[in-house]
C-alpha cells in the first residue's frame, strides 16, 4: 500500500505490519487542528489514521481560511475519496469535528455514491438539534472568554496574557463562524453511529448524544467516559485504542441506548 501524500491528511499513521483497509479520517474541534490527533499517528496501527487539515489551519496556515463548510465539503470530500481508494473508509469527530464527519459522510453517499463504515462522534449535540449555550460569532470576546473558561481547555496564563490573545481570539472566531455554518437541512445517514460522551460534559452529556440515534436509520451505540468536554484529548492513549477498538468491531456488538 503506498503512503497518504496528501496535504488535506498531513499526519497519518504508519502501516500495520499485517496491512489493513481501513482508513479512519480524525476531525478537530473548535481551535484545534490536524495536530491534534497527531499522537495516534506515531506508532503502527491496525488502522490507517489520518488526521484532517483544513485550509488556514496549522500545516496548511499560509493558505486562505474558508469559513463556510458548504464551500469546503465538496474539496474535502473529493480529496477523501481519492485517497481511499477501493478501502473503507470511517470517520471521527470531536465537537465541531463531529458535525463536520456526519455531513461528509452524507455528502460522500450522495455525490460519489460510496458507503462510510461507520462514523465515531464525540462531544457535540445531534446536527438537528442545538447548543443554546454555545458562543456565537455575533457575541463580544467577553462572551468568547467565558466559552474558554467553561471548556476548561485554556490555561489560566493564556487566558490572563492580552498579547497573546489578540492573536488567538481572532482565529478561533473564524472557527465558531465555520462552526455556526454546519447547517442541519434534514440529512438521514444509513450508517452505525458510535456516540461518545464525557462524565462531566454537561452540554453533551449522555441524554443529548443519545439524539444522534434520529440521524440515523442504522445501527446507534452509546458509550461514557471519564473526563469533561475535552476527555477526548485528556484521556490519551487509551481512549485513541477504543476508538480503533470501536472501528474495528462489527456493528451491533455494542450496547444501544
Amino acid at each position: 500500500m503506498m503512503a497518504i501524500k496528501n496535504k488535506w491528511f498531513p499526519f497519518v499513521s504508519q502501516e500495520s505490519q499485517q496491512g489493513n483497509d481501513i482508513l479512519l479520517f480524525c476531525f478537530h474541534h473548535a481551535g484545534g487542528t490536524a495536530g491534534t490527533y497527531r499522537g495516534w499517528t506515531l506508532e503502527e496501527s491496525p488502522v490507517n489514521i489520518c488526521c484532517v487539515e483544513l485550509p488556514g489551519k496549522g500545516t496548511r496556515r499560509n493558505e486562505k481560511f474558508i469559513c463556510d463548510f458548504q464551500i469546503l465539503l465538496p474539496q474535502l470530500a473529493e480529496n477523501i475519496v481519492h485517497v481511499s481508494e477501493n478501502r473503507k473508509i470511517c470517520l471521527f469527530g470531536h465537537s465541531m469535528g463531529a458535525a463536520m464527519a456526519f455531513y461528509t459522510a452524507y455528502y460522500i453517499k450522495k455525490h460519489w455514491n460510496k458507503n462510510t463504515e461507520k462514523i465515531i462522534v464525540a462531544g457535540r449535540q445531534a446536527p438537528n438539534k442545538e447548543n443554546p449555550l454555545e458562543f456565537k460569532t455575533y457575541m463580544g470576546n467577553d462572551a468568547l472568554m467565558d466559552e474558554l473558561t467553561r471548556y476548561n481547555a485554556t490555561p489560566k496564563e493564556v487566558l490572563e496574557n492580552r498579547e497573546l490573545l489578540d492573536f488567538i481570539l481572532p482565529a478561533l472566531r473564524q472557527d465558531y463562524k465555520l462552526n455556526e455554518s454546519l447547517n442541519y437541512h434534514g440529512e438521514i445517514l444509513d450508517i452505525p453511529i458510535i456516540a461518545h460522551t464525557g462524565e462531566t460534559d454537561y452540554e453533551a452529556n449522555e441524554e443529548i448524544m443519545k439524539l444522534w440515534k434520529h440521524v440515523t436509520t442504522n445501527d446507534f451505540q452509546i458509550q461514557k467516559f471519564k473526563g469533561s468536554h475535552f476527555f477526548v484529548t485528556e484521556l490519551g492513549e487509551s481512549y485513541k485504542q477504543q476508538v480503533i477498538q470501536d472501528v474495528l468491531k462489527e456493528s451491533g456488538d455494542g450496547d444501544e441506548s
